[in-house]
């Protein structure tokens, strides 16, 4: 009987310890802002990156007000994305435009594609990519009808 009270100790005592109260675990960092038109959020998962890794980006839009209640108030439907400490490597459509017959790329604005309807949601991925030599720390940031969002990145050297 003593026995059986003692596993059973243990084991409860494992399933215990193994709760994640504190958040330790949990490495994805959000930030989000609203102007009462459109909400920007701004996601990275993992928020370390190694020297020879990277980190996931999302950055969402979400349509807080159906697109006729802004009259010609729409704004310019891109989002700009940078980055301090890396590049980005952008996996949605960028913004492009023709001047003189050209069709030109910007790389760090993207086209936004989002319905009319209320909370209508648009998501562009990108992986920040550290550049050498490594800084102690980076930003991402995301800029969208007057909303700016930042969020820090600790860069770590990839242990030899």
């Amino acid at each position: 009987m003593t026995r059986f009270i003692l596993a059973s100790l243990i084991v409860m005592l494992a399933f215990i310890s193994c709760e994640d109260a504190s958040n330790i675990l949990v490495t994805e960092k959000e930030a989000k802002t609203s102007n009462g038109r459109f909400e920007l959020s701004l996601k990275i998962d993992p928020d370390i990156v190694y020297s020879n890794s990277s980190t996931k980006l999302i950055t969402s839009i979400r349509r807080s007000v159906h697109k006729d209640s802004l009259g010609s108030n729409e704004p310019v439907m891109k989002v700009s994305m940078g980055a301090i400490g890396g590049t980005l490597d952008q996996h949605a459509e960028v913004y492009s435009y023709t001047y003189n017959g050209v069709i030109y790329y910007e790389n760090e604005i993207v086209s936004v594609n989002i319905a009319d309807s209320i909370n209508a949601v648009w998501e562009g991925l990108a992986f920040f990519l550290p550049s050498l030599p490594l800084k102690d720390s980076g930003h991402i940031s995301a800029v969208f009808d007057g909303m700016n969002l930042t969020l820090p990145i600790k860069l770590v050297a990839t242990p030899e």
